[in-house]
């Protein structure tokens, strides 16, 4: 039986930890790139090049571009079963109004570039034999759940899932009000490295335990935060200010609890899915709790393991999945 009433009970637990100030990543993710030569990127718009064709030239357009749209256009565009879908997507009034929102919000992508740029110099530091992948844009008709994909190492930013958390299309859509902040420009880079970092992941290889699944998602957000060593906290947790403040202040009592009601190698579904899955906040701890805080943790675990093993690098990280090592290893021991 879970233990809800923890902060009175946290007082029994009080003597089990150290109390120390963890900084998550320490110094280990400030590398010198500077050395690390790569191509400055640059972000294809197929958006913009779909909804400019002229629907009176489509076909002829459209094979001018297959080439370098060729994740997008893979088909045989004189084959009508082919064509008829794409005719209905362009022919879409939603649509086109969405991507003339997007054009606005979006009129150049300039300082995306940039960013990337950076984020990709610093894979190829970690990954100096990876190909980096191409970068596309386009209008995914709000595929809330996938507003970034790698598809055959391309990464596609859907645009109309980061118009703002005010947009007003997206509280139409009924979306979820505690996910809206996250469809933001800030969130995109964020979003592809996470992307990236999943393609490292043998996902067949990770237990079903919830030490397991928390280890994992700290693994990812370690990876992340190497990619953008200079992001803020909230953005690589997706968390507001304020739920950042609350993760790092109650860090040690979230512990506690896990340990208390020996939920670490849990499989049951209840723990997992208030830990580890979306959701407005984490119902052990109250509304005013962040949600996920599973991974808060399992990434603590994981920045403290890296920064007590120096000899472990990234894809030495990536590539092991003894969460219970890593545990023991990484002499996490959050205080109160």
């Amino acid at each position: 039986m879970v233990k809800n009433n923890w902060t009175i009970r946290l007082v029994s637990v009080i003597t089990l930890f150290t109390c120390f100030s963890c900084h998550p990543a320490g110094n280990r993710l400030n590398v010198d790139t500077s050395n690390v030569d790569i191509q400055a990127v640059k972000i294809y718009r197929y958006e913009q090049k779909l909804f400019d064709i002229p629907s009176d030239n489509l076909i002829s357009e459209l094979q001018k571009i297959q080439a370098d749209y060729s994740v997008f256009l893979n088909g045989d565009l004189s084959d009508s079963l082919n064509l008829l879908p794409l005719i209905n997507y362009i022919e879409d009034t939603v649509l086109q109004n969405v991507n003339r929102d997007c054009q606005r919000v979006f009129t150049d992508l300039d300082k995306l570039e940039t960013e990337f740029t950076d984020a990709l110099r610093h894979h190829k530091y970690y990954y100096p034999e990876a190909e980096l992948p191409a970068i596309y844009t386009y209008i995914s008709g709000f595929d809330y759940e996938h507003p970034t994909q790698i598809m055959e190492n391309n990464l596609l930013i859907a645009l109309d899932m980061y118009l703002g958390a005010d947009y007003f299309r997206y509280k139409q859509l009924g979306l979820p009000a505690y996910m809206l902040h996250r469809f933001d420009e800030q969130f995109i880079v964020r979003d592809c490295m996470k992307e990236l970092a999943k393609t490292t992941i043998n996902y067949r290889n990770i237990g079903a335990a919830l030490l397991d699944l928390m280890v994992n998602e700290g693994k990812i957000i370690w990876y992340t935060n190497a990619m953008m060593p200079t992001v803020n906290d909230s953005i690589l947790l997706n968390y507001s200010a304020y739920q950042m403040e609350w993760a790092k202040n109650s860090e040690g009592a979230i512990w506690a609890f896990l340990l208390e009601n020996e939920m670490l190698y849990t499989k049951d579904n209840e723990p997992i899915k208030k830990f580890i899955y979306e959701s407005p906040f984490t119902s052990y701890f109250g509304a005013e709790s962040p949600p996920r805080l599973g991974w808060f943790i399992g990434w603590k675990i994981v920045s403290v393991y890296m920064q007590n093993n120096q000899d472990v690098d990234l894809q030495a990280l990536m590539n092991d999945y003894d969460a219970q090592k890593i545990l023991q290893h990484s002499g996490y021991k959050p205080g109160l």
